[in-house]
């Protein structure tokens, strides 16, 4: 046995000898050690705590420590239970539901005025909320939990007693699924060719390092775990977000940001996140932790992020990037393996400590995370009073700035293209804090009428800031326009044509995303107005009467559920291929028709008010053209190379009830695929991580190898057997490159330069934005779609249509850029390159076909407007016409 591997078994042992020994005295107030507990020290070489210990650990701190209560914050995504520790002082947590309320009226602001907020701070206590481990890999954050919390419960040195008495700190494990697996996958690998191995499956269930993407939609439970907590229980003024991948070679990232701010902050957010990151620095050089930087790479102009989605609900977000080697294996480094940049050791005003080279272990970084937590606590502590008092400011000085312009208020109205999607929006908002009203009475707003039982969200509340920031279209600034603000030198200079691009998204206008219609009220509103505490549109029901066919229609995602619970009970369902006159109402091509003798009426009833649907009855029987629908088999590519869209695609296959299989590297290299399979959906990733997948050594040979050329060749009998292949996003570059389509990608040739682009010349960019595009909604897999809808384009494919051969049928276009005012949100340079160009595009081949939807359909799982070209194609592949 390695020695290693001894040490990992001689720890598990001592470990359950100390866990005998005070186990019993618990009730003597015995606060054991993370050493005492796990048998080893935070940070040692070769060791990673799990979730699972944590769990325990932090279960015996509470019963120990009358300064920590534990609460239960819910289910993961794999069915852990995920934990909240509040830690404050004896007499603090006596008064945990009074400090709590008053966090909450400061940051609702209203109903106060500067006298009785002042009373309030006087009286409250800082609140600062601080996770570890949201992203699995970078694992040092979540292992200084341990750390912190027995600090936090056992010092006596001054500054943390006087955290104590100050703060009340929220401590979370941000990703407890994450955390076990990582431990899970990596201790078995000690001490073999594979220690440093990458994982080869997500470190979260569906969204992998995407859980930091998630903050304004709520998709995941964790997600709206923290969204709950932070948002609604107990309003805290600081949120810190561990992260570990600092610029290299420094050692740790804090704050002030890179520009560009996003413009919806309160400047006083941006002063107490720079004061916080300069008492970071100062802490990290009176302690000797050289390697702190500031004012690279990370920017705060995307709101979906954990950190930026609260900067304009007012509270501090704070985010460091620890360095990390990998895992806790330690790593030696030296001058010359620094960038030539860094190499002469030259400090600047935002990194005046420059880390020289040198062992770094996981110890390393914990005690990095730790000083960094101290920092931020020991700043609330120091300034609470002033802190709480901001806190009201901002809310106060957003709330008058919208009673004086506009917009006054957002208006959704009821009447929805996609009600389940609008539903959606309003639930995430009101889980964020926001303040969602409906009119009592009908009102009129710059000179439109409106019904009684429309949805409002005043801007004259505390987050309204938050609200324009989803709600309106983002422009990102050219930043090489604006010298002053990125360059750290004494003579501002221009670079002509280049491109400094964003952190992650460009723009993300929510409406837009999920074709959710809002109007912006450019008056004073004058409506009748009562709370919404939870969204109820109570509208499923079955039209009366007796009909040959229900009648569902096909705009609403919810449809699609709706009709795979039907095939799922053995529903016969038809799909029209055209516009439909019934019963004197036209039905769009699409509509699903479903024979009523082929289903209960009261599983009907059932499903028309679970989800929400109005369904119609029809006693036609001439249904004209249509297909016959059956439950797709469907095909999800997983590859050893963790792939994020292929977990976000496998959430909404789920969410939405879609019946699939996983398909990993050997099943396609054994072909027959067709036996099983109608439909075969590749995501979005690099034909090489396919093809390929990882090198041979790097990984166990289990994970090593992609589909290889064998089974690229069993994809293409696939297809030629009848069977469909639809590719996402930069997935369809697989396709192209393999299949000899008569499609190529006009993007191919020309500099499209990414996050870690230079500031050179640049064709083109778009940087994660929302374009303008439109569809042809007689096509099967745009069925339900508007004719002219937001499509999220990012590092996407554009794609020029050759002449195909005589005896061959040509591709046929699902949707094309629009020609004119195309950038609906974001940034784009070279319109030119994509007006007018193809998004999506069937290609047949063989008895098969090939779907190339060429940009981001169900990226994130946030675009709920074009969910259904996914679901379109999946039914496509399993539809006859009959």
């Amino acid at each position: 046995m390695p020695f290693k591997a001894k040490k990992t078994v001689c720890c598990a042992l001592t470990a359950l000898l100390i866990w005998l020994g005070f186990a019993v005295g618990v009730h003597a107030q015995h606060v054991p050690t993370p050493e005492e507990y796990l048998g080893f020290e935070i940070g040692d070489d070769y060791h990673l705590a799990t979730y699972q210990q944590a769990l325990e650990y932090f279960r015996i701190l509470d019963e120990a420590s009358p300064r920590m209560k534990l609460t239960d914050l819910g289910k993961t995504s794999m069915g852990r239970d995920m934990i909240c520790a509040v830690i404050s002082s004896e007499e603090n947590m006596e008064r945990l539901d009074r400090y709590r309320g008053i966090s909450g009226r400061l940051a609702q602001a209203k109903g106060l005025n500067d006298e009785s907020a002042r009373r309030l701070a006087e009286e409250g206590r800082a609140v600062v909320y601080i996770d570890g481990g949201l992203h699995a890999s970078e694992c040092a954050p979540a292992q200084h939990n341990f750390n912190l919390a027995y600090e936090m419960l056992t010092s006596e040195d001054p500054d943390v007693r006087l955290i104590r008495d100050n703060v009340i700190l929220l401590l979370v494990f941000a990703n407890p699924d994450g955390m076990d697996m990582l431990a899970e996958w990596y201790h078995p690998n000690v001490g073999t060719p594979y220690e440093t191995s990458p994982m080869p499956w997500l470190y979260h269930k569906y969204a992998g390092h995407d859980n930091n993407r998630d903050s304004f939609m709520n998709n995941l439970l964790e997600t709206r775990h923290i969204t709950r907590l932070t948002g609604r229980e107990w309003h805290p003024q600081i949120l810190f977000n561990q992260h570990q991948t600092a610029p290299f070679p420094a050692r740790i990232w804090v704050p002030p940001h890179a520009d560009p701010f996003n413009p919806n902050m309160h400047p006083l957010m941006i002063r107490w996140q720079n004061l916080i990151g300069t008492a970071m620095g100062t802490r990290f050089d009176s302690e000797g932790k050289p390697g702190a930087i500031s004012r690279i790479g990370f920017d705060s102009w995307f709101p979906g992020y954990v950190t930026h989605s609260v900067d304009s609900r007012n509270m501090i977000s704070i985010l460091t990037e620890t360095a990390l080697y990998r895992y806790a294996t330690p790593h030696h480094y030296t001058v010359e393996d620094f960038p030539e940049a860094y190499r002469d050791l030259t400090l600047g005003a935002f990194y005046p400590s420059p880390w020289k080279g040198g062992w770094w272990r996981l110890k390393d970084a914990v005690d990095y995370c730790t000083t960094a937590s101290i920092a931020v606590l020991h700043t609330a502590a120091v300034y609470r009073e002033k802190m709480l008092y901001d806190r009201y400011q901002m809310g106060r000085d957003v709330i008058a700035r919208f009673r004086k312009e506009a917009p006054y208020a957002w208006i959704i109205p009821r009447k929805q293209r996609d009600p389940s999607s609008a539903v959606q929006l309003l639930e995430s908002m009101i889980l964020m804090g926001v303040n969602v009203f409906e009119t009592s009475a009908p009102f009129r707003s710059d000179s439109v009428e409106y019904p009684a039982g429309t949805w409002v969200i005043p801007m004259d509340q505390a987050f309204g800031l938050f609200v324009k920031n989803l709600f309106e279209e983002q422009r990102f600034p050219d930043m090489t326009k604006y010298p002053a603000l990125w360059q750290g030198i004494s003579r501002p200079q221009k670079f002509s044509g280049a491109y400094l691009p964003p952190y992650d998204m460009a723009g993300w206008t929510l409406p837009y995303q999920m074709g959710v219609d809002v109007v912006g009220a450019q008056s004073p509103l004058n409506a009748e107005l009562a709370p919404v505490k939870e969204v109820d549109v109570a509208e499923g029901a079955i039209a009366s009467g007796s009909g040959t066919f229900y009648v569902l229609g096909t705009k609403s995602n919810a449809d699609f559920t709706a009709v795979n619970r039907i095939l799922k009970q053995g529903g016969m369902v038809r799909r029209t291929r055209a516009p439909l006159e019934l019963a004197g109402k036209t039905c769009e091509p699409g509509t699903f028709l479903i024979s009523a003798r082929s289903v209960k009426p009261a599983f009907m009833k059932s499903l028309a008010r679970d989800l929400n649907l109005r369904i119609e009855k029809t006693s036609e029987r001439s249904i004209g053209k249509a297909f016959s629908l059956k439950t797709p088999r469907v095909a999800l590519y997983k590859s050893w190379t963790a792939n994020m869209d292929e977990g976000w695609t496998r959430f909404l296959l789920e969410k939405y009830e879609f019946p699939f299989t996983g398909v990993e590297d050997a099943r396609i290299r054994a072909g027959a695929l067709r036996d099983d399979f109608d439909v075969l959906i590749i995501p979005a990733m690099s034909s090489s991580a396919i093809i390929e997948g990882h090198k041979k050594g790097t990984v166990p040979p289990q994970y090593a190898g992609g589909i290889g050329l064998a089974g690229v060749r069993n994809i293409k009998k696939f297809i030629d057997s009848g069977g469909m292949l639809v590719t996402l996003n930069s997935g369809c570059a697989f396709a192209l490159e393999t299949l000899e389509l008569p499609v190529r990608n006009a993007l191919e040739n020309l500099q499209v330069p990414g996050r870690s682009g230079s500031a050179s010349p640049a064709e083109f960019v778009c940087p994660g934005s929302l374009l303008k595009m439109k569809f042809d909604v007689s096509h099967p897999v745009a069925f339900g779609m508007p004719e002219e809808a937001a499509g999220l384009f990012s590092r996407s494919p554009v794609f020029t249509l050759l002449p195909a051969f005589q005896d061959e049928v040509g591709p046929d276009v699902i949707a094309r850029y629009a020609k004119t005012d195309l950038l609906m949100s974001g940034y784009l340079k070279g319109e030119k390159y994509l007006t007018g160009k193809t998004a999506a595009v069937e290609v047949p081949l063989g008895a098969g076909k090939v779907i190339l939807l060429g940009f981001g359909v169900q990226s994130r799982a946030q675009p709920h407007a074009t969910f259904k070209l996914l679901f379109n194609s999946l039914y496509y592949a399993a539809s006859k016409p009959i």
